[in-house]
């Protein structure tokens, strides 16, 4: 699934520090683990580059937790 445009990255990161399973941000050339501080780091980067964040989608290991990130996602 793909972030809904103009999120509030903070609570969005906050909600995924929850989830129960991994978080991915994955694009063609990257797949970036949400729950790492480090690649949390990349992410927030990646933001400002439109092609990447068109590409990308999110994915989660467990199904429980996309309900739990739904608000934040299309």
């Amino acid at each position: 699934m793909r972030l809904k445009k103009d999120i509030d990255i903070v609570n969005f990161m906050k909600e995924v520090s929850e989830c129960e399973g991994n978080v991915f941000f994955e694009s063609p050339e990257d797949k970036i683990d949400l729950k790492s501080v480090l690649s949390q780091y990349v992410f927030i980067s990646i933001l400002n580059n439109k092609k990447l964040m068109e590409s990308g989608t999110i994915r989660c290991e467990s199904s429980d937790d996309f309900e739990h990130l739904a608000s934040y996602l299309e």
